[in-house]
């Protein structure tokens, strides 16, 4: 992994209104871009917040409109986008993570495995989890209630991936959950998770904010104070991991068979 800065945009989301939250995404990108961020992480649903009795008329291809806006900011500020837009695929609908490099380039899009709440009734659920190569080594995705399910950022792990970022809905009371998922799945498997969660509310939820990037060790290296809007950064440390890995390295030394015995009287 090479050196890179890291820009966690910790931002209330305007529900339904893609104007207003692409034009906050605007803002913090340059504020990204002035503390010299080579990537800026939004929350979970960016364009829109949730709000599913909408999702039919909001939902958007990706490519589309406000993926192409994306790729403009990007490209203005100099700086790699992650976020996650609702995606309409022929006739059915997605939660959707992309990837946008500095120049306006779409590397990739993750669809949400793990739907929460009421997310299946009006969402599919993803089947394949996605890394791919960046300029700073290579980059997996995975979104909010992915972060409970170990082997999401286990098989984004054995693909190599260096860094895992996470926009996310995280809501109260689930606070502790929240730092104890983030900082296991980066110990699990050796890596550095972005978590970039909103705040405000929706109607349904409150949401902490308590945005995040925990290192390979699974401790904090910043975090968001609290509740309120606000954009953190960090300079990674690329040698974390590996120097880590010199001492144990977990997927190195893990078992892949398992025996199962099972005792009666």
């Amino acid at each position: 992994m090479k050196e890179l800065k890291i820009a966690c945009a910790q931002i209330d989301l305007a529900l339904g209104d893609k104007k207003a939250n692409l034009e906050k995404a605007s803002k913090f990108a340059s504020m990204a871009c002035d503390k010299n961020a080579d990537v800026i992480c939004y929350p979970e649903y960016l364009t829109t917040g949730y709000v599913p009795e909408k999702i039919n008329n909001l939902a958007e291809p990706i490519p589309g409109p406000s993926t192409e806006k994306l790729q403009s900011i990007a490209e203005e500020n100099n700086i790699c986008i992650v976020a996650s837009l609702a995606e309409v695929f022929i006739d059915k609908r997605y939660n959707t993570a992309i990837f946008i490099d500095s120049k306006g380039n779409l590397l990739g899009k993750y669809r949400k495995v793990h739907l929460f709440h009421t997310e299946p009734n009006y969402f599919q659920h993803g089947n394949e989890y996605v890394t791919f190569d960046t300029k700073f080594g290579k980059v997996g995705l995975m979104i909010c209630y992915d972060a409970i399910f170990p082997e999401v950022a286990r098989t984004l792990a054995l693909e190599d991936a260096e860094i895992i970022f996470m926009p996310a809905s995280w809501p109260e009371p689930f606070i502790p959950q929240w730092s104890l998922a983030t900082g296991a799945r980066a110990l699990d498997n050796q890596v550095w998770v972005v978590a970039v969660n909103r705040v405000g509310t929706d109607g349904t939820f409150t949401y902490f904010g308590r945005s995040r990037v925990v290192d390979p060790y699974g401790n904090p290296a910043v975090e968001c104070s609290g509740n309120n809007e606000e954009i953190i950064t960090i300079k990674l440390e690329p040698k974390k991991s590996e120097e880590f890995k010199n001492i144990v390295n977990f997927l190195q030394d893990r078992q892949q068979k398992t025996y199962t015995r099972i005792f009666r009287d």
